[in-house]
């Protein structure tokens, strides 16, 4: 009788142990293989598109110049401009002309003069030890009409820089008279461009 209640108590207590027993729901070194293919699929994700940006854009792609004063088909030239300034200005019937210091700017012209000189600084002469010259823009207002000289400040000759002055007073761009504040009715603006000798080749 003892075996035979040992041998019951063996067959009902194995198969309660074995549906009792805690099951894993994965083993250690599952999980971390899971991990560690979703970091490299991700590492090659991020390597691809590093690889992407560096064909658009290129790593060893030189930075891009900046502007010069330069005309970009002028190589070797350059030129220096001082700051514009007012030479004279005059007034209406009684007012006549005016000191320079009480001058209002006309910034306008002045903008449009000293961007006009550096777009073409190509129309300069030959200049083998360089030079000054010293443009000055006749303004008048109830005409309507600018006029462009060489000034006697300048180092360069006036029949050396005839041709400069003509193709700088050709290019200007015609303003809008009726948009321009002024205080007179006629000015001379100044501004000394400095050509350097050319470059060395």
């Amino acid at each position: 009788m003892s075996l035979v209640l040992v041998a019951l108590l063996v067959l009902v207590a194995v198969p309660l142990y074995l549906w009792r027993r805690p099951h894993p729901a994965g083993s250690a070194s599952e999980t971390p293989a899971l991990d560690a293919g979703v970091l490299i699929g991700d590492s090659l994700a991020a390597a691809a598109d590093a690889g992407a940006a560096r064909a658009l854009v290129g790593t060893d792609a030189a930075p891009v110049a900046a502007p010069l004063d330069a005309d970009a088909g002028a190589p070797g030239k350059r030129v220096t401009l001082a700051e514009a300034r007012t030479v004279k200005c005059v007034g209406g019937k009684g007012v006549g002309r005016v000191a320079p210091e009480r001058c209002d700017h006309l910034a306008w012209f002045e903008d449009a003069l000293a961007r006009t000189i550096r777009d073409n600084v190509a129309c300069a002469p030959q200049l083998p030890t360089g030079g000054t010259v010293s443009f000055v823009l006749a303004v008048d207002f109830p005409h309507k009409k600018t006029h462009l000289f060489a000034g006697k400040s300048g180092s360069v000759k006036r029949k050396q820089g005839v041709e400069l002055v003509r193709c700088i007073a050709h290019a200007l761009p015609q303003p809008d008279w009726a948009s321009v504040q002024h205080q007179y009715l006629r000015y001379d603006l100044g501004i000394l461009a400095t050509y350097p000798p050319p470059a060395v080749p």
